[in-house]
C-alpha cells in the first residue's frame, strides 16, 4: 500500500500495533524535524521511544498526548507542509523534510538522493534498511 492523501491520515501509529514501514519512517522524520528525536532514531519500527518523543510532541502541539499517532496528529503535522518551488517541504522547528505529491496523490520522501514512494506495509527507505 502506498501512502495517499495528506500523509498517513487513514493509518494509525501505536507501539505493538503498527508493523515496520516507511510511514513510520517518514513520522520519525518528522519528530526529527522538529528536535524530538535524533535523525539516528528513524527506523521504522514504532517503538517506545517514538511513541514518548511523540506524547511530547502531541502535548506541545495541543494535543491529546496518548502517544499514538491517527488522524488528529496528522493533521497538525500537515499543517505545516508548505510548497517550496516544486517540492513541498514539511517545514519543521529545526530541519526541512522535502516531500513531493504525485498527480495521484502519493506522497513521496527525499530518500538516498531520490524521491521515494511510502509504503504503509514494506521497509524500503534507505535509512531503515
Amino acid at each position: 500500500m502506498i501512502v495517499t492523501n495528506r500523509l498517513g491520515a487513514t493509518q494509525q501509529l501505536a507501539v505493538g500495533r503498527s508493523r515496520r514501514s516507511d510511514l513510520i519512517g517518514l513520522w520519525q522524520s518528522v519528530l526529527w524535524a522538529d528536535g524530538y528525536s535524533a535523525r539516528s532514531s528513524v527506523t521504522c519500527t514504532y517503538d517506545q521511544a517514538t511513541a514518548e518523543a511523540t506524547r511530547v510532541w502531541q502535548s506541545n502541539h495541543h494535543l491529546s498526548a496518548d502517544g499514538i499517532v491517527g488522524p488528529a496528529t496528522w493533521g497538525a503535522a500537515a499543517e505545516r507542509i508548505v510548497p517550496v518551488g516544486q517540492w513541498m517541504v514539511y517545514q519543521g522547528e529545526r530541519y526541512g523534510l522535502p516531500l513531493r505529491q504525485t498527480p495521484d496523490g502519493v506522497y513521496e520522501v527525499y530518500d538516498a538522493g531520490r524521491f521515494h514512494r511510502l509504503r504503509t506495509n514494506a521497509v524500503t527507505l534507505t535509512r531503515c534498511r
